[in-house]
Protein backbone atom coordinates (compact mmCIF):
# COMPACT_ATOMS: atom_id res chain seq x y z
CA UNK A 1 0.00 0.00 0.00
CA UNK A 2 3.05 2.10 0.49
CA UNK A 3 3.85 1.76 -2.89
CA UNK A 4 0.66 2.70 -4.38
CA UNK A 5 0.22 5.84 -2.54
CA UNK A 6 3.64 6.82 -4.11
CA UNK A 7 2.59 5.87 -6.50
CA UNK A 8 -0.66 8.07 -6.83
CA UNK A 9 1.57 10.52 -5.00
CA UNK A 10 3.72 10.67 -7.90
CA UNK A 11 1.08 10.72 -10.61
CA UNK A 12 -0.79 13.27 -8.80
CA UNK A 13 2.26 15.23 -9.03
CA UNK A 14 2.94 14.68 -12.78
CA UNK A 15 -0.41 16.21 -13.52
CA UNK A 16 0.61 19.39 -10.80
CA UNK A 17 3.71 19.66 -12.81
CA UNK A 18 1.75 18.93 -16.53
CA UNK A 19 -0.96 21.48 -15.13
CA UNK A 20 1.65 24.59 -13.99
CA UNK A 21 3.71 23.86 -17.24
CA UNK A 22 0.39 24.48 -19.26
CA UNK A 23 -0.76 27.65 -16.84
CA UNK A 24 2.60 29.10 -17.54
CA UNK A 25 2.21 29.00 -21.04
CA UNK A 26 -1.46 30.35 -21.24
CA UNK A 27 -0.12 33.13 -19.03
CA UNK A 28 2.80 33.72 -20.92
CA UNK A 29 1.23 34.52 -23.64
CA UNK A 30 -0.32 37.44 -21.85
CA UNK A 31 3.01 38.41 -20.53
CA UNK A 32 5.23 38.83 -23.79
CA UNK A 33 6.05 42.00 -24.64
CA UNK A 34 7.56 43.58 -28.21
CA UNK A 35 9.54 46.73 -29.07
CA UNK A 36 10.55 48.85 -31.49
CA UNK A 37 10.98 52.39 -32.83
CA UNK A 38 8.53 54.36 -34.70
CA UNK A 39 9.77 56.98 -37.69
CA UNK A 40 8.31 60.48 -37.60
CA UNK A 41 9.02 63.25 -39.83
CA UNK A 42 9.93 66.53 -38.44
CA UNK A 43 7.57 70.00 -39.56
CA UNK A 44 10.43 71.55 -42.21
CA UNK A 45 10.80 75.46 -41.24
CA UNK A 46 12.77 76.89 -44.41
CA UNK A 47 12.08 79.93 -45.03
CA UNK A 48 13.29 82.26 -47.80
CA UNK A 49 13.40 85.96 -48.22
CA UNK A 50 14.50 87.30 -51.53
CA UNK A 51 16.06 83.74 -52.26
CA UNK A 52 17.79 83.60 -48.78
CA UNK A 53 17.05 80.92 -46.23
CA UNK A 54 16.24 83.16 -42.76
CA UNK A 55 16.79 79.64 -40.83
CA UNK A 56 19.57 81.43 -38.75
CA UNK A 57 19.22 84.64 -37.99
CA UNK A 58 20.40 85.52 -41.58
CA UNK A 59 21.49 89.22 -42.65
CA UNK A 60 19.53 89.91 -45.99
CA UNK A 61 21.25 93.64 -46.35
CA UNK A 62 22.57 92.34 -49.58
CA UNK A 63 19.50 90.96 -51.44
CA UNK A 64 17.19 94.40 -50.52
CA UNK A 65 17.46 96.18 -53.31
CA UNK A 66 16.22 99.75 -53.16
CA UNK A 67 14.55 100.59 -56.79
CA UNK A 68 14.25 104.79 -57.49
CA UNK A 69 12.19 105.68 -60.68
CA UNK A 70 12.39 108.70 -60.92
CA UNK A 71 10.45 111.57 -62.38
CA UNK A 72 10.82 114.25 -65.06
CA UNK A 73 12.89 116.04 -61.81
CA UNK A 74 14.66 113.53 -60.14
CA UNK A 75 16.99 111.00 -61.56
CA UNK A 76 16.29 107.63 -61.44
CA UNK A 77 18.34 105.23 -59.19
CA UNK A 78 18.92 107.71 -56.65
CA UNK A 79 17.54 109.22 -53.68
CA UNK A 80 16.52 112.72 -53.20
CA UNK A 81 13.60 115.13 -50.95
CA UNK A 82 10.38 114.04 -51.88
CA UNK A 83 11.74 111.06 -53.95
CA UNK A 84 9.39 107.55 -53.68
CA UNK A 85 10.95 104.61 -54.22
CA UNK A 86 10.01 100.92 -52.62
CA UNK A 87 12.35 97.65 -51.96
CA UNK A 88 10.85 93.90 -52.83
CA UNK A 89 10.68 91.03 -50.21
CA UNK A 90 9.73 87.72 -52.03
CA UNK A 91 8.91 85.39 -49.00
CA UNK A 92 9.07 81.45 -50.70
CA UNK A 93 7.81 79.17 -47.41
CA UNK A 94 6.89 76.18 -49.33
CA UNK A 95 9.46 74.75 -47.36
CA UNK A 96 7.80 75.29 -43.99
CA UNK A 97 5.31 72.61 -42.44
CA UNK A 98 3.63 74.83 -40.36
CA UNK A 99 1.15 77.83 -40.05
CA UNK A 100 3.30 80.81 -39.27
CA UNK A 101 2.94 84.57 -38.27
CA UNK A 102 5.09 87.41 -39.85
CA UNK A 103 6.26 90.76 -38.89
CA UNK A 104 7.75 93.55 -41.16
CA UNK A 105 8.87 96.77 -39.16
CA UNK A 106 11.65 98.95 -40.08
CA UNK A 107 13.39 102.20 -38.79
CA UNK A 108 15.68 104.73 -40.10
CA UNK A 109 19.07 103.58 -39.29
CA UNK A 110 21.29 105.48 -37.01
CA UNK A 111 24.04 105.88 -39.57
CA UNK A 112 21.80 107.19 -42.08
CA UNK A 113 22.64 110.28 -44.07
CA UNK A 114 18.84 111.19 -44.46
CA UNK A 115 17.25 110.90 -41.31
CA UNK A 116 13.53 111.35 -42.97
CA UNK A 117 13.12 108.38 -44.45
CA UNK A 118 9.54 107.50 -44.34
CA UNK A 119 7.33 104.81 -44.89
CA UNK A 120 4.16 105.56 -47.14
CA UNK A 121 2.51 102.13 -47.84
CA UNK A 122 3.02 98.78 -49.07
CA UNK A 123 1.44 95.99 -51.71
CA UNK A 124 0.87 92.21 -51.37
CA UNK A 125 0.99 90.19 -54.33
CA UNK A 126 0.39 93.35 -56.45
CA UNK A 127 -1.95 94.41 -55.01
CA UNK A 128 -3.70 97.82 -54.46
CA UNK A 129 -1.45 99.75 -52.33
CA UNK A 130 -1.89 99.90 -48.98
CA UNK A 131 -1.32 103.17 -47.02
CA UNK A 132 0.25 102.96 -43.22
CA UNK A 133 -1.52 105.00 -40.34
CA UNK A 134 0.36 105.42 -37.05
CA UNK A 135 1.86 102.08 -37.24
CA UNK A 136 4.46 101.35 -39.86
CA UNK A 137 4.55 97.70 -38.81
CA UNK A 138 3.29 94.73 -41.89
CA UNK A 139 1.90 91.42 -39.86
CA UNK A 140 0.27 88.79 -41.34
CA UNK A 141 -0.56 85.33 -40.76
CA UNK A 142 -0.13 82.43 -43.52
CA UNK A 143 -2.08 79.01 -42.40
CA UNK A 144 -1.24 75.70 -43.58
CA UNK A 145 -4.64 75.18 -45.27
CA UNK A 146 -4.35 78.79 -47.36
CA UNK A 147 -2.19 76.43 -49.34
CA UNK A 148 -0.32 79.62 -50.57
CA UNK A 149 3.74 79.11 -50.98
CA UNK A 150 4.77 82.46 -51.56
CA UNK A 151 3.83 86.29 -50.90
CA UNK A 152 5.01 89.21 -52.86
CA UNK A 153 5.80 92.78 -50.11
CA UNK A 154 6.53 95.88 -51.64
CA UNK A 155 7.52 98.68 -49.44
CA UNK A 156 6.92 102.23 -50.25
CA UNK A 157 10.05 104.56 -49.24
CA UNK A 158 10.05 108.25 -49.52
CA UNK A 159 12.43 111.08 -48.67
CA UNK A 160 9.72 113.16 -46.69
CA UNK A 161 10.62 117.33 -46.85
CA UNK A 162 7.48 118.13 -45.81
CA UNK A 163 6.00 119.94 -42.78
CA UNK A 164 6.59 116.88 -40.39
CA UNK A 165 10.18 116.31 -41.31
CA UNK A 166 13.68 116.78 -38.71
CA UNK A 167 15.55 117.86 -41.79
CA UNK A 168 15.53 121.54 -42.95
CA UNK A 169 17.41 122.45 -46.04
CA UNK A 170 21.02 122.71 -44.77
CA UNK A 171 20.59 119.09 -43.64
CA UNK A 172 19.28 118.16 -46.95
CA UNK A 173 22.30 119.37 -48.60
CA UNK A 174 24.49 118.39 -46.15
CA UNK A 175 22.84 114.95 -46.44
CA UNK A 176 24.44 114.46 -50.15
CA UNK A 177 28.20 115.29 -49.19
CA UNK A 178 27.77 113.12 -46.60
CA UNK A 179 30.02 109.76 -47.10
CA UNK A 180 27.08 107.75 -45.38
CA UNK A 181 24.31 106.51 -47.33
CA UNK A 182 20.49 106.82 -46.65
CA UNK A 183 20.21 103.66 -44.18
CA UNK A 184 16.71 101.68 -43.47
CA UNK A 185 16.55 99.00 -41.13
CA UNK A 186 14.31 95.97 -41.85
CA UNK A 187 13.61 93.52 -39.48
CA UNK A 188 11.51 90.34 -40.65
CA UNK A 189 9.98 87.82 -38.20
CA UNK A 190 8.43 85.04 -38.33
CA UNK A 191 6.31 82.87 -35.77
CA UNK A 192 5.38 79.34 -35.80
CA UNK A 193 1.00 79.58 -34.51
CA UNK A 194 0.65 76.81 -32.00
CA UNK A 195 -2.72 76.15 -30.94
Amino acid sequence: MKNYKKFILLIISILILCLVFFLIQIFAKYLTSASGNTSMNVARWNILVNNTSIKNNTDISNTLVPVFPGNDNIASGIIAPTAEGYFDLNFDFKDADVSFEYEISTTVDANSSVKDLILTGYTIDDGEKIEFSNNHSIKDTILLTDNVDTRKIRVFVTWDDGQNSTMDNEADTLATTSNNPALLHVNISFTQIAE
